[in-house]
């Protein structure tokens, strides 16, 4: 599904009585990940946690704002705040903590057409005035951050593919979050012109019949990519050869990206690694078929090898979780041929 607002990483900012101790206590008990040493700010270390991961940052004062930065007292976990209050306190670890409080939470939004327009418009809708993104997260303590981006969010976010301007509200997170979530599409309408969508009919043969897998690898990179709306889906016919009617599965999909871009993505999942051909996906667009061909380089003439090009391109748009994913899918493809 087209995805257009998620939450960033959670922030601990802690207050230890001795440092070396806090830090050897949380990366005994937690799994942590390690930091590029090419970091150099606080806010480029929230481009290297997940939402699902927490920051956190030690100081000698835990009641002022976050000013400067060292690599040294900052960490990322595999943890929610929650899970890690938790385990400190029944590990023990509690007793190394003078002071702690939560950081300001993060909201993502994906942007579509108008970013200033957006940006004023949700901001508008919280009564709150735009900052520049830099500097935010020095400014407040507390509260929710709301950072908007072009890129596909279900990926990890670096900070430099933030808009130069968020703003903060003291509106609860999940009130927040909820709230742009709700009115995604009133957003889009205000800022996007109506020559940005595109309805465009998708097609699956497959002459194992494996429609089932074929689809959900189809969807799930789909998912993953953020670029689509599903408007309806359903069984077809038509004439593969001659005096031949061969079953299709038809999707109509809704979305931002051009018609030649869903088709290179189709294409990359024709093939598997090995140069094996195991789905057909067709793509058209005002009843005009795409066809590879619309996509072709100048220094690539086999379809199979421009099929793996994409894949190349594509990866660069997915977590590694979500490959390993579309590979596990693609195992089971090529062991039940």
């Amino acid at each position: 599904m087209l995805s257009f607002v998620r939450s960033g990483p959670k922030i601990l900012v802690i207050q230890p009585r001795d440092f070396q101790k806090l830090k050897k206590f949380i990366q005994l008990n937690f799994s942590c990940k390690k930091i590029p040493e090419d970091v150099q700010t606080f806010e480029d270390v929230i481009s290297e946690a997940s939402y699902d991961q927490t920051v956190v940052y030690m100081v000698d004062n835990a009641a002022d704002n976050v000013d400067g930065f060292d690599i040294e007292r900052t960490m990322i976990i595999s943890e929610g705040d929650n899970n890690f209050f938790m385990h400190s306190i029944n590990q023990g670890g509690a007793s190394e903590i003078a002071y702690i409080r939560k950081g300001p939470r993060i909201v993502i939004m994906k942007v579509l057409g108008d970013m200033d327009g957006t940006v004023r418009s949700v901001s508008e809708d919280f009564g709150a005035m735009s900052e520049p993104t830099r500097q935010i997260f020095h400014r407040h303590s507390d509260g929710t951050i709301v950072c908007f981006t072009r890129v596909n969010i279900n990926r990890k976010v670096q900070f430099e593919e933030f808009y130069e301007h968020a703003f903060y509200t003291k509106t609860h997170f999940t009130e927040v979050i909820d709230s742009i979530d709700h009115h995604g599409l009133k957003y889009i309408n205000r800022n996007v012109g109506s020559d940005m969508w595109y309805e465009l009919t998708l097609k699956i043969y497959d002459e194992k019949e494996a429609y089932k897998i074929q689809y959900d690898r189809l969807t799930y990179i789909l998912d993953h990519v953020g670029s689509n709306l599903i408007l309806k889906e359903g069984w077809s016919e038509e004439t593969r050869r001659l005096f031949q009617t061969v079953g299709i599965y038809k999707i109509t999909l809704f979305t931002h990206l051009a018609p030649v871009e869903i088709k290179k993505i189709l294409l990359s999942l024709e093939y598997l690694e090995n140069g094996e051909r195991i789905v057909d996906f067709d793509v058209f667009y005002n009843k005009k078929r795409i066809r590879w061909e619309d996509v072709q380089l100048p220094n690539i003439r086999k379809r199979s090898a421009l099929s793996l090009h994409y894949r190349h391109e594509l990866y660069k748009q997915l977590e590694s979780d979500v490959i390993l994913g579309l590979k596990s899918m693609e195992d089971y493809i090529f062991a039940s041929r």
